[in-house]
């Protein structure tokens, strides 16, 4: 009767742990959706609106915010528990998109998408602890791909509301903030309702035993200690890298794609060609998006019975070999793409997203339990640095190299991506036969070893 009722009550946890994931996954589509908007924006924008600089600003400004509310914030997740800061996260990004959309110049949707991007930061962070802490161990890399699937579904009905927006209204970029908002006021009841109490809260609680409450709370290490230093550059480095090509390539991309297509053509035949040009942005766009929801479910599923730190190498290589593909099928002034130019596009966004969801999943193996929000709340950070930077360096380069040259420019990120996640394989393989129980084979294994000699 009592394992009957133990296995029970365990079948209950997991499948408990794997709806808060759903719920997770469901809250980072939102901000996915919140934050990749502006990619479909940007080209819709009147003319004047915005100069290329300030195109570029608009991008890394909302990472600014997410840099903010992902340090600065996220952090009282420990202190008043998940659930409440992320309600706080999405009530702030629900009041950015509604900012967003009534902005009457670029100064004003600036700040409102640093509104935006701060309660993204907060709910970023807030989401994937929340479900790896829910889920079983084994069930980890599958709760946290459940959680990053959510992003690029995100991209991905930010591109196809996009088009059905055009379709409806014409070019009016008000009309998918205002989208946004009615998903984040819906994120906000299903959060209210359906996310638990955090782990961490719940362990603050009094315990009677004394002995047993120090040994549940036990004093977390620093990250740049001896013990956690080097994965922790490691996995900074990495993740900044990989998330800096990301936010360039899906938040830059259809707008490089519009302006190369429509490059050189005489006013008349420019007005002509616009409606074909924003059609062929959006197709780029959601071949990106199409091909990071990949990466994210392939995680989800493969990641059930291949290590985080393997995939965090395959996922790159894919990365770096779809890049030079994409650079090199990139047309020319007036050209339309070829099938080619899809293809690598989606290959793109399998590998970039795979390589940011594997070195996420990286985080529960990566640091103890005391050390793991504050871990990934500083990948998340130097990630957010990367994707800063990223818009910035290609708003200046954009004027001094090609598309193709930029493209292939940008693969030098990936390339230290991936170096990154090859030693974090050494790092993990040493620190795994380090913490290895010695077993009594190897005791006679090693007293027997002289005698052989």
């Amino acid at each position: 009767m009592t394992t009957s009722t133990s296995g029970a009550a365990a079948r209950s946890l997991a499948t408990s742990g794997l709806g808060v994931a759903v719920l997770c996954m469901f809250l980072n589509l939102v901000d996915g959706f919140d934050l990749l908007v502006i990619s479909f924006v940007l080209p819709t924008l009147p003319d004047g609106f915005a100069t290329t600089f300030q195109q570029g600003l608009l991008v890394s400004i909302a990472l600014v915010g997410m840099a903010v509310g992902a340090i600065g914030l996220a952090r009282f997740a420990d202190r008043y528990g998940r659930r409440l800061i992320a309600l706080v996260g999405i009530g702030v990004n629900l009041g950015g998109l509604v900012l967003s959309s009534l902005a009457p110049n670029v100064e004003v949707m600036m700040l409102a998408r640093f509104i935006t991007g701060a309660g993204i930061g907060m709910i970023s962070v807030v989401i994937v602890v929340a479900a790896q802490e829910s889920a079983a161990p084994k069930q980890r890399n599958l709760a946290t791909g459940l959680v990053m699937v959510g992003y690029p579904l995100g991209s991905v009905l930010a591109a196809v509301s996009t088009d059905a927006i055009r379709s409806a209204f014409g070019e009016n970029w008000q009309a998918m903030y205002l989208t946004g908002a009615v998903l984040a006021l819906i994120a906000f009841v299903a959060a209210h309702l359906g996310l638990p109490e955090s782990v961490k809260k719940s362990a603050k609680r009094p315990v009677k035993n004394s002995a047993t409450a120090s040994a549940s709370l036990p004093k977390a290490p620093s990250l740049l200690g001896r013990e956690l230093v080097v994965v922790t550059v490691l996995l900074c480095v990495g993740y900044m890298t990989v998330s800096g090509v990301f936010n360039f390539a899906a938040g830059l991309t259809p707008a490089f794609m519009k302006a190369e297509f429509l490059k050189g053509l005489d006013p008349v035949a420019k007005a002509a060609a616009t409606s074909e040009a924003g059609d062929i942005a959006q197709r780029v766009g959601l071949a990106l998006s199409l091909g990071c929801l990949v990466g994210a479910v392939s995680l989800a599923i493969v990641g059930l019975v291949v290590s985080a730190t393997r995939l965090a190498w395959i996922y790159s290589v894919i990365g770096v070999v779809s890049m030079i593909g994409f650079a090199g099928a990139f047309p020319g002034a007036g050209e339309r793409p070829g099938a080619q130019m899809y293809v690598f596009a989606f290959a793109l966004g399998v590998g970039v997203f795979g390589g940011i969801s594997s070195f996420s999943a990286l985080v529960p193996a990566a640091y103890p339990v005391s050390a793991r929000a504050k871990g990934y709340g500083a990948m998340l950070g130097f990630g957010r640095a990367g994707a800063i930077a990223a818009p910035l360096i290609t708003a200046w380069a954009v004027a001094k190299v090609d598309a193709q040259t930029l493209y292939n420019l940008t693969n030098i990120g990936l390339v230290i991506s991936l170096c990154c996640a090859v030693a974090l394989v050494a790092v993990m393989r040493s620190r795994a036969t380090a913490t290895r129980p010695v077993q009594p084979s190897d005791a006679v294994a090693s007293m027997a070893t002289p005698a052989a000699g």
